[in-house]
């Protein structure tokens, strides 16, 4: 193997550039025809910011192939993601047979005269392509080394073409253990110590903005449902009684595009919206929102685990309450 390109910006050194290295090298490629990901973990999120580029890159050739082999240890990879995956024409292979915990984070674009292998500590998740401190290298070779063959026939033996039942049991059990883990009120642990990096850019927060409480016993698997206060939907959403309904139009805070979701009052006076890119090792988080332009929003997640200051400092401004142990909020 030779060229060895680190894929770690170091001027940035809280975000990796690996995806930013397998957009590039999709966008480019005319010569491969096989593109592998193995992954410890996949989310939708995670996959969202490759998707565009793998699906444009298989679809450019009919005799493209794209194969994800997936682990399911500790039940962080999400079914949606894997349905996903598979609307895309990625052939999807989940871990079946192995010891230990599948735990690679690698992909491998081949053709008869190029390899392009990536190697590194993120999994396919939004915070491994985009919060995490990670470190990958991109190697480029133009044989296939014997030893990569063999690695990655052991890996295709022990794993199965995933199918509708196959999908169904996973899905089914790790919905089971999501259940136990939210009645045991679970949070991931961050140390009291941890600061962000001086120059960290803070959440855009201005006068009018909305700022929510997000906690670990929330509705909705994989985390992405959140329940406003009946309060601040009617002060922020303009929602009030129950029955009533409102459509708009969400986005990230930075990002052009939207979703277009509709609210409503439940009888039991509770308003749920979903998130997409909110999952639920998120939480505890606070999420921002921004009024744009008519029935238009925008929002920006601040995960304890990752922006402890930023979390803390906001979570104080946070006054109003429906009662003792609920979520906190405020509009600024």
């Amino acid at each position: 193997m030779n060229t060895h390109l680190p894929t770690c910006v170091f001027g940035a050194w809280t975000v990796t550039a690996l995806r930013n290295s397998v957009l590039d090298e999709l966008k480019k490629d005319s010569e491969s025809d096989v593109f592998r990901m193995f992954f410890y973990a996949i989310t939708g999120r995670g996959y969202t910011e490759i998707r565009k580029a793998v699906s444009n890159w298989r679809h450019s050739s009919q005799h493209r192939s794209v194969i994800a082999y997936v682990g399911t240890d500790h039940a962080i990879t999400e079914p949606a993601a894997l349905e996903l995956m598979l609307s895309d024409d990625v052939e999807v292979r989940m871990m079946t047979t192995y010891s230990g915990v599948y735990h690679p984070k690698v992909l491998w674009l081949s053709g008869k005269k190029n390899n392009i292998v990536w190697v590194g500590s993120n999994n396919l998740t939004k915070d491994g392509l985009l919060n995490n401190i990670e470190f990958a290298v991109v190697v480029k070779a133009k044989n296939t080394p014997v030893e990569l063959k063999k690695w990655v026939n052991a890996v295709e033996s022990g794993s199965t073409m995933i199918t509708p039942e196959l999908l169904k049991s996973y899905h089914t059990e790790r919905q089971n253990h999501e259940g136990k883990r939210v009645k045991a009120n679970a949070t991931p642990f961050t140390w009291s110590r941890k600061k962000e990096p001086q120059g960290k850019k803070k959440p855009a927060v201005s006068a009018g903005s909305l700022i929510i409480e997000i906690m670990p016993k929330e509705t909705g698997l994989d985390g992405t449902q959140i329940q406003l206060p009946i309060k601040a939907a009617e002060e922020f959403f303009d929602l009030a009684r129950v029955g009533t309904s409102k459509s708009i139009l969400l986005s990230p805070e930075g990002r052009k595009e939207s979703r277009k979701l509709t609210m409503t009052v439940f009888a039991n006076n509770t308003v749920r919206l979903s998130i997409s890119d909110l999952e639920y090792g998120d939480r505890p988080c606070l999420v921002v929102f921004k009024k744009r332009k008519l029935n238009r929003f925008s929002y920006e997640i601040v995960p304890q685990n990752i922006f402890p200051t930023q979390y803390k400092d906001l979570l104080s401004r946070c006054t109003e309450q429906t009662r003792e142990g609920s979520r906190r909020w405020t509009i600024i």
